[in-house]
């Protein structure tokens, strides 16, 4: 029957009692006998939900061949949600099974719990319910924000020693969005555990977006360090251009805090403040171009402009997830 609606009707007893019969086939799918619990919760809308497993746990596994994409593989199984994933096919291929071991240190919870001439076993220990995927964006945000900051201090000091040590650093956010990833559609794929973290399905999309984003500000982070460099070598030029970049590197940063301080307070005040951050920024980038184009900048201030812009935009769609509230001044 499933997939299929039918009409029951409600009974009552004497005592004022209703009741409603089970399905006979769907009883039998899941064992139910007399006396078996069924977990009954009331949605939103009024619906309700039984369920005869709530407690129960799944344990998916998967067993995938090696191949030239193996580490794509292991990472997709990864965040498809399974615990079990074993790769065969490994007789005489050295160099493969550490390819496989690197990959399994980029996911975090991830363990070899089984390995012999044929196969290596990787089980993920971290359970779905472990850690609330708040606190993973949470962290993801602060370590973002860390290399922003380190990013624009290398960029202004053209330290270039500084820069090249952020090369790698967003390894740790890459991390958390994988493991963010397949916390998220795990919850959206068991209702179950949605339920027990109290976290809705939209909620659930707001912090998949939101933590693609944070991993773009990151990367776009490391970008900018490694122009250093390339800009130092034309500091003669472009100097007084970068001090116009401390005031954006402060409003950006403000933007951002407010930003992710909308995101988990649903607060439109703090989008607002957001926005003129934003807004302010924006004008700092516009009067720098301004400037690179009377100099006759090089075309890595114009790299630099554009990695800029884009950290504005991927904030500016960070603070774009709570919504405004509708206006109340329509005419009646």
């Amino acid at each position: 029957m499933s997939g299929s609606i039918e009409v029951r009707r409600v009974q009552a007893t004497k005592d004022g009692t209703f009741l409603v019969s089970l399905p006979k086939d769907w009883a039998r799918r899941f064992s139910l006998r007399k006396g078996s619990p069924i977990y009954v919760k009331e949605r939103t809308d009024g619906c309700l939900i039984l369920d005869p497993q709530y407690e129960a746990e799944g344990y998916p596994e998967i067993t995938i061949k090696l191949s030239k994409r193996i580490e794509d593989h292991i990472v997709s199984s990864y965040l498809l949600g399974y615990e079990l994933i074993t790769v065969e096919g490994l007789k005489g291929f050295t160099a493969e099974r550490e390819r496989i071991r690197r990959t399994a240190g980029r996911l975090v919870g991830v363990e070899i719990v089984e390995e012999d001439e044929n196969r290596i076993v990787l089980q993920c220990l971290l359970k779905a319910t472990a850690i609330p995927p708040e606190r993973i964006l949470r962290r993801q945000y602060v370590l973002s924000k860390s290399l922003c900051e380190e990013a624009f201090s290398a960029l202004l000091n053209l330290d270039v020693k500084a820069a090249e040590k952020l090369r790698g650093k967003d390894d740790e956010v890459d991390r958390l969005y994988f493991l963010l990833v397949r916390l998220l559609r795990s919850l959206i794929i068991n209702p179950r555990l949605s339920e027990k973290l109290k976290i809705s399905l939209i909620e659930c999309l707001d912090y998949r977006l939101a933590a693609s984003l944070m991993e773009n500000i990151a990367d776009t982070a490391v970008e900018i360090a490694e122009l250093t460099g390339r800009i130092k070598a034309k500091a003669g030029n472009i100097k007084p251009l970068l001090g116009h970049l401390e005031d954006f590197s402060q409003a950006l940063a403000s933007a951002y805090d407010e930003a992710v301080k909308a995101l988990f307070s649903k607060d439109e005040r703090h989008r607002e403040a957001s926005s003129k951050h934003m807004g302010e920024a924006s004008e700092i980038l516009r009067l720098v171009e301004a400037e690179a184009s009377k100099r006759n900048a090089p075309p890595t201030i114009y790299i630099l402009l554009t990695l800029l812009g884009r950290l504005i935009n991927h904030i500016k769609d960070i603070a774009d997830l709570v919504a405004p509230h509708p206006t109340s001044n329509q005419k009646q």
